[in-house]
């Protein structure tokens, strides 16, 4: 919207090659993350059913946000908790 409100459709060569060299490498951490979670959300998350539920709601309809979400949210938590455990 904003290059149609400009008046081009296209990025300038030095212009584009900028947006492609940042923006894919963060889709692609943005799919291994949405993965990653999702794997953690099937196996290892010990919230209870309901919270889960609405975690699957999340990530499947709000992929890229609620990943990041989750991932402060419950893993990070889960990881530190398990990790106190760990220490003797």
């Amino acid at each position: 919207m904003a290059m149609a409100a400009a008046g081009t459709r296209y990025l300038a060569f030095p212009a584009s090659t900028v947006v492609r060299v940042l923006l894919y490498p963060e889709v692609a951490g943005v799919a291994v993350l949405w993965i990653g979670m999702w794997y953690f959300w099937f196996g290892f998350d010990p919230s209870h059913y309901f919270k889960k539920t609405i975690w699957f709601v999340c990530l499947l309809f709000l992929a890229p946000f609620a990943t990041v979400f989750y991932y402060f949210a419950v893993y990070r938590r889960c990881v530190l908790v398990q990790s106190q455990w760990a220490r003797p």
